[in-house]
This record gives structure tokens, sequence and C-alpha cells, in this order.
């Protein structure tokens, strides 16, 4: 857990990576959704984007065209011979994910990230398995932040006003906060609840920071300059 983040604020601020290799992308087939007359999607963006992911055995690939699944948290991807897989995410160290950019052009949040990165084995906390995906916005030896996605497959009941009710999917993001003993708080991005789930000892540097710089912990970007300050005391 208590990895630098430099690293996480270099793979974002650069897309630079060590080494770019050659790699075969492992996956089963991907079949076609099989939600039908659903509304919503299961997907975090409804528009193909690229990625860059990293495999255990140290290798890198950018550029590859990518779906991410968040209902069954399956990342869908195409490979050299160009057909859509599903990604087999025990040979994934780490991926990065380009938000499509015209959601941010279009986008009235301020502060999103153009780069979302992923990682895997949070499954000491309650609803994550080890091998799911899930975006982490700040690493250090601190705290880390960590965001779960999900879209979930919602059935209204019955009544006499809807005789068939549809089903629909409905996006949810949980952020988690870790801090240095491994103590995990549900939070929710907003400054008031950031600074709240602080350690003690850090409530006061937390809020000389967040006036300081005039951060806004509901935007993104903000919260990564947030952890990363706080992480450096």
């Amino acid at each position: 857990m208590k990895k630098a983040l430099v690293v996480l604020v270099w793979l974002i601020s650069h897309g630079a990576f060590a080494q770019i290799v050659n790699l075969d992308l492992n996956g089963v087939p991907a079949r076609l959704t099989p939600y039908t007359d659903v509304d919503g999607s299961p997907y975090l963006f409804e528009d193909w984007s690229e990625a860059t992911i990293s495999t255990t055995n140290g290798g890198v690939k950018e550029g590859v065209a990518f779906r991410f699944n968040i209902h069954d948290n399956a990342l869908e991807v195409v490979n050299e011979a160009g057909n859509t897989i599903v990604l087999d995410k025990d040979y994934v160290e780490y991926v990065v994910l380009q938000r499509p950019p015209a959601l941010i052009v279009q986008s009235v949040t301020p502060g999103l990230l153009p780069n979302l990165l992923f990682k895997k084995s949070f499954e000491f906390i309650k609803g994550i398995k080890a091998d799911d995906l899930i975006n982490v916005l700040a690493e250090g030896e601190k705290y880390t932040l960590i965001r779960r996605f999900y879209s979930d497959l919602v059935t209204p009941a019955k009544n006499s006003y809807a005789p068939t009710a549809g089903s629909r999917f409905v996006f949810e993001e949980t952020f988690y906060l870790i801090n240095d003993n491994d103590v995990v708080s549900t939070v929710k991005a907003k400054t008031n609840v950031i600074l709240k789930s602080l350690n003690p000892t850090d409530s006061e540097q937390g809020k000389r920071l967040v006036k300081d710089q005039k951060l806004d912990l509901r935007r993104e970007d903000h919260l990564v300059i947030f952890f990363s300050e706080l992480n450096k005391f």
C-alpha cells in the first residue's frame, strides 16, 4: 500500500513509461452484451478509448483500444489480431485508462483527470475482489485514496403504474480512504468530509493545504494535489 505517490502523478501527468514492448494480450473472446432491453450502460465510458497496460512480467503496451465493463469489472480490449477479448486480469499489474477527450470537453464538472490509474489487490475492503480493477487517485506513506466504479443493474418493483417494470443500470462510485494503519474509511469527495476523515495529527495541516492552495476536494485534480502534498509531511 505504501508506494511513492510520485509514480502515480508521473503517470497521469506525462503518460511516460520506462519500458514499451510488444505484448500478446491474453484473454477470452468477448461476447455481445447479454443486457438487452436495459436502460443505461454497464460501461465506465460508452465510447471506446485507449489504455496503457502493464503486465506482471514488467512489460507495458500503449494505445490499446478498450471499454471497461464496470458491472462485471471486465476490461474489454482489442488484441493484435483485431479481435475483442476480455483481458485476463491475472497477468495485469496496472492499467491506465484514457478518459475520452469529448467527455472532458463537454463535461460541466471541473478538474476531471484525462487518465485514470487502475490497480488490483484491494480485497481487504468489503465488496471488492482480489482481481477487481480499482481506480487509484492517490497512493503514499500516509494515505491512499481509491475509487470503485460500479454500474448496478436495478429492476424496479412492479406496481399499478408500471406493470412491466424495466431494468436499468445505475452508475455508482465509492471512495475509500486508507490511512497508514490500514484503517479504511468510506468517504465522499467533499472537502469537509475528507478533512474529518484524516488522522487527528494531520487535521490542521489538511486545513492549511485547502486554504493556502484554494483546493476544492470535489475535483479529481485537487484530490491528487491535496494527498500528494499531505503525504510529504
